[in-house]
């Protein structure tokens, strides 16, 4: 719990709308006490309003709006749940779903995505006014293109303002037009080169006219962002009165909040026939769903708090439960359909996730396919950091080129993650035979011990064939200088009080892995070697961190200081962080892993790659081989159990939110389609997503194959992947295997009222746990 939750909670009952009269309203009291829970975990401050900043006409802070409204959250419990994203070609009535089938229905699914996002995103827009005043600020001539500045004046008494630029290209029009916040005039001068009008206008925070629209409008509660939206298209009101405009082709862009609000314009505007949104990240392309602490980008709350004005303040109330949200990016996306869009941005900045982003596209393009424009929707990844270069502006508009037909520069979406799983399952058509007629192993934990065989055996079925290999024949430190250069981009976290070596690349672990090993220092730098000269180790296996694998997370601080870690070294213990098959500098690894392993499993490779950490720490002289633990969170949770499971070398392990049972999965709790068929990790799962309960065997027969291992299982109640009645289910299993065998305090289970991250408290409790384990 946050420590000022107590206190809100407590002004929030004394003001008597969180009070018990509500038990005559079940509806009314369950609403209450998810905002009690949200207080619980939201971070409650906003950083970055001031009095030019409020999230409302009325409010500056979220709580001051709590407290003004009396707002409530939603009833979740009567809200369906979307744990993937919610499907743009099918619409719900009377709790029914329907698919889309003609345009007619599509566009009433489109009003309806417009009118769900204004209320729980956007804040509700004002209608365009009907007429305007323009006044040419200035004119001139630089390098043989015309520039303008012109203001429009709007609205009641014509009191709303909108000031851009012009620079109109010499030449025979009609032009194009390239249209940009102030922030991005450099981005509008290529353009102009390209043969584009540049329009730059006041709608970024270097100078943003719409911020007054919040006064001059107070019956709408369009945010920060949907003010600026809004008002480029008081700019468009005006372009498409000039002559020298080609009004079919004018195109938004814009980057990071500029992008979030360059798609949001074009999604409610449909005069712009193109959007270029440039690292938009969460509220621009990647979903709310993929914008929580599992997928390590920017979460719903971090840019809820810091950035509360972009958003309206009911966003706030789904941090835990996305799934929840009526309405996501994708479908924002989806609106701009038939007309073009390309999101552009680096697959390892610190606040996005690649997967994420491809999520989204592929969701939304099943939209542009419906309308037979599949090509009007592409991504343009790149490397590098968040800030942009003039080559990526550039290729941005060779995009807009090719859409407005002006050139035919080749253009061709390159994705990251190229895993389909009906590819997959055409290619392996013989195994559906296998699983067809595979035994389950239902635990029986008073026959565990004469089940480990057959359980093992099933595991490794769905974990499939890892082919032979070799050791590498010695792991050792390098050079600082020899660290891969993808590296230097995510950033590796920093341990205070620490020592770190880097192993590989030409003595790497395993089959050439890179790792980084975290040492307790003394008081002169060097390594704190305790008595018997040896010094535990743990094992970190990190969350579905695509874009930068275990640099960054919950448990790291906006400085790159690994609080989690640095409990560990506090303590007296090492800890070995990699980045796992198929994330942060191993994302492109994994690509056509399938087709060169076919009989594999990338969620096999996870495992061993585990396993080499362990080969390489027992090489080395002052790490204690009788103490080596695995920390695993989320899908690094998942691998920890299973290789805990085969290999007996593991001392104890926890995990962190890492499972909802396979054999409970439905539509609520994806479990197996998201491990067989999101993520590709476990491709044979997918056989049993109809029909789970025949599932060969579950985190139930999987644990207790651990025993009597110590073994310490952290499942938050508020963690939306995991069916924690389910959980509780599997644990009660595993604790009567760990009783038969007489280790029932080896095993300790906890359920704090959290979500899917490692807290402080969580860190503590797992570096007590191990502390306490002898060899």
């Amino acid at each position: 719990m946050k420590v000022s939750a107590i206190s809100i909670i407590a002004c929030l009952l004394a003001a008597g709308w969180l009070g018990s009269e509500a038990a005559a309203q079940p509806d009314l009291q369950r609403r209450r006490q998810y905002l009690q829970e949200s207080l619980k975990i939201n971070e409650p401050k906003d950083h970055r309003h001031a009095i030019s900043r409020r999230i409302t006409a009325q409010d500056s802070t979220w709580l001051g709006w709590l407290h003004r409204t009396g707002e409530l959250p939603p009833d979740f419990s009567a809200m369906p749940s979307a744990p993937y994203l919610p499907e743009p070609l099918v619409t719900v009535s009377n709790g029914k779903s329907y698919p889309v089938r003609t345009r007619a229905e599509w566009e009433t699914r489109r009003e309806w995505i417009k009118k769900e996002y204004q209320h729980w995103v956007s804040g509700k827009i004002p209608p365009a006014p009907k007429t305007f005043e323009v006044k040419v600020l200035s004119e001139k001539t630089d390098g043989g293109t015309r520039i303008e500045m012109v203001e429009v004046s709007f609205g009641k008494n014509n009191a709303a303002k909108m000031t851009f630029e012009l620079m109109i290209p010499a030449g025979k029009g009609p032009f194009p037009v390239y249209m940009t916040p102030w922030t991005h005039r450099n981005w509008a001068q290529l353009a102009v080169k390209r043969g584009y009008i540049g329009c730059v206008y006041a709608g970024a925070d270097t100078k943003d006219d719409t911020q007054a629209y919040q006064a001059l409008y107070p019956e709408y509660d369009f945010t920060a962002l949907m003010r600026r939206a809004w008002g480029a298209s008081r700019v468009i009101d005006y372009l498409v009165t000039r002559k020298e405009v080609d009004v079919k082709k004018i195109a938004i862009a814009g980057h990071s909040r500029n992008g979030k609000q360059a798609l949001w314009a074009g999604a409610f505007d449909e005069r712009i026939a193109a959007v270029v949104s440039s690292s938009c990240g969460t509220g621009g392309i990647t979903p709310f769903r993929m914008s929580d602490p599992q997928y390590v980008n920017q979460t719903l709350d971090d840019i809820a708090s810091n950035a509360a004005h972009w958003f309206h303040p009911r966003l706030r109330f789904f941090f835990g439960r996305e799934d929840k949200l009526p309405i996501d990016q994708n479908l924002l996306i989806s609106l701009i359909a038939p007309r073009s869009v390309v999101f552009q941005y680096s697959v390892a900045e610190q606040q996005l996730n690649p997967w994420a982003s491809e999520q989204s596209y592929h969701s939304a393009r099943k939209v542009f396919n419906f309308l037979g424009v599949p090509d009007h929707i592409a991504l343009a990844p790149r490397m590098g950091e968040h800030a942009v270069a003039a080559r990526d502006v550039a290729r941005c508009i060779d995009f807009l080129d090719k859409q407005f037909g002006r050139k035919n520069i080749p253009w061709q979406t390159e994705l990251q993650f190229d895993f389909v799983y009906d590819k997959w399952a055409a290619a392996h058509a013989g195994q559906a035979s296998e699983a067809a007629q595979l035994k389950p192993v239902h635990l029986d934990p008073a026959k565990a011990r004469n089940q480990k065989a057959a359980i093992l055996k099933n595991l490794q079925w769905l974990l499939g064939e890892e082919p032979s290999g070799v050791r590498p024949d010695k792991v050792a430190v390098t050079e600082s200088s020899r660290i891969d250069w993808i590296d230097r981009i995510t950033g590796r976290p920093v341990v205070k009080g620490a020592v770190a070596e880097h192993l590989g690349p030409y003595t790497a672990l395993g089959d050439h892995v890179a790792a980084t090993v975290y040492y307790p220092a003394d008081a002169t730098g060097k390594k704190k070697i305790p008595a018997n000269g040896k010094i535990p180790v743990v094992i970190y296996l990190h969350e579905y961190a695509y874009a930068h694998g275990y640099a960054h997370g919950y448990s790291t601080d906006r400085q790159g200081n690994s609080r989690l870690f640095q409990t560990f070294t506090d303590q007296g213990f090492a800890v070995l962080a990699l980045d796992l098959f198929g994330f942060g500098t191993r994302m492109e690894e994994a690509r056509y892993f399938y087709e060169r392993f076919p009989e594999w499993s990338k969620m096999g490779k996870i495992v061993s790659d585990t396993k080499a950490c362990m080969d390489a720490l027992s090489t080395f002289p002052e790490i204690d081989s009788t103490r080596i633990f695995l920390l695993g969170n989320t899908v690094g949770g998942i691998a920890a159990i299973i290789t805990a499971a085969q290999d007996t070398r593991v001392a104890g392990l926890a995990t962190v939110a890492a499972f909802s049972p396979w054999r409970e999965s439905d539509s609520t709790y994806e479990s197996i389609r998201s491990i067989a068929d999101w993520h590709g990790l476990m491709p044979k799962l997918g056989y049993f997503a109809k029909k789970p309960q025949d599932t060969p065997v579950d985190m139930a027969e999987i644990i207790s194959c651990i025993a009597p291992k110590p073994l310490l299982i952290i499942a938050p109640t508020l963690d939306r992947y995991s069916n924690i009645p389910a959980v509780r289910a599997t644990m009660k299993k595993a604790e009567s295997v760990y009783a038969t065998g007489n280790s029932s305090a080896n095993l300790i289970v906890s359920y704090p009222e959290e979500i899917n991250r490692i807290t402080p408290e969580m860190s503590a409790q797992i570096a007590e746990f191990f502390a306490k384990v002898k060899p």
